[in-house]
Formats: structure tokens, sequence, C-alpha cells
């Protein structure tokens, strides 16, 4: 009766165990730990909004898409406000605002082009720079972030009459993630 003796070295050259067999585990993991620093160091675009005052992280959000939109009630009229702004690399740009009324405190002209909707007033091209975009967190004010098909209110972030100043920044994605999972 002949014997069956699986030995390594005589299946060495043989199909995929033959790596596993002669690869040591050590450069296995080594190259793990090369693809997780890769994964965690990728750097994501994100809108990222951080107190006023301090420059502390509130929150940070990824941006999937080219246009995001805040929506507020102005504190005269008591009617909605929508701010729509454009991202261009790390540039957040002001495109248009749409007033539901006309009056105290919403503008009477523009230099802008402007245009009467079904929705209210409506002022488009402004295609401004914002260099330091900042908004007051109001209970009023009801202040929401659209970002997609997404809503998030203000308050959810961060408190009452907070300053809050969004900008466009590049993170790791591993940074992204500790930083909104740990919250």
């Amino acid at each position: 009766m002949m014997k069956w003796v699986l030995n390594k070295i005589s299946y060495r050259k043989e199909g995929i165990e033959s790596f596993f067999n002669t690869f040591p585990q050590y450069y296995f993991i080594f190259l793990l730990l090369i693809i997780f620093l890769l994964v965690f160091f990728l750097p994501v675009k994100v809108l990222l909004a951080t107190d006023y005052k301090t420059d502390k992280y509130i929150k940070s959000w990824r941006i999937k898409e080219d246009r995001f939109s805040i929506i507020y009630t102005h504190s005269v009229e008591l009617t909605e406000v929508i701010e729509t702004y454009a991202i261009e690399g790390d540039k957040i740009i002001l495109e248009e605002s749409y007033f539901k009324s006309y009056g105290a405190g919403l503008p009477a002209t523009t230099p802008y082009s402007f245009e009467i909707t079904h929705r209210g007033f409506r002022i488009y091209d402004i295609n401004q720079v914002m260099t330091n975009l900042i908004y007051r967190t109001g209970e009023r004010a009801n202040h929401r972030l659209i970002l997609g098909n997404n809503e998030y209110r203000f308050l959810d972030f961060s408190k009452p009459r907070s300053g809050i100043k969004f900008s466009i920044k590049k993170l790791p994605l591993g940074i992204y993630i500790v930083k909104e999972c740990i919250k």
C-alpha cells in the first residue's frame, strides 16, 4: 500500500496554496498594513463646520456633489430664504438666493440677475467667492444645510447663537471617520 504524503516542498510550485506556503506571514501582514495606511491617509473632500471664534471642529460632511444650500427663516420678514452655493476646488461660491417675500432686511436692488418666480424672488448669477462663510445658529431662524437629498438642522450640531464657519477642506479618510464616529 502506498502512503500519501503531503510535503510542502514537493507541492511548492502548484496553485495558490504554494503562494501562501512560500510567502512568509510577516510579508502578508506588512502588505495589509501598507494597504490600510494608504486607505487611512487617502484624502477626501469635506464641507467642514468649525466654531467661528475658536476654529474648533464641529462637524464635517463628505462632498459628493458640487452644490449645497442653506435654508433659514428671515428674522424680520419671517419667510424662508434659500442660498445656494457652488463648490470649486476649495472655494465656496454664492450662486443664487431665493426670498419668499419682499420687505425689510431683504435686497431692494441688486447688480445681479433678478426674476420673480412662483417661489418668490430669485437673485442669480451672483458668483461671489465667500472667503468667510459664517452663519449664526438661530432657534427661530431654523437654519438647515441641504447636501444632495439630505437635510441637517444647525441645532443638531451646534448651540443657539453660535457662529458656524463653513469651509472646504481635504481630510485624510481615517481622520474623517474617527472624528465623525467619536461624536
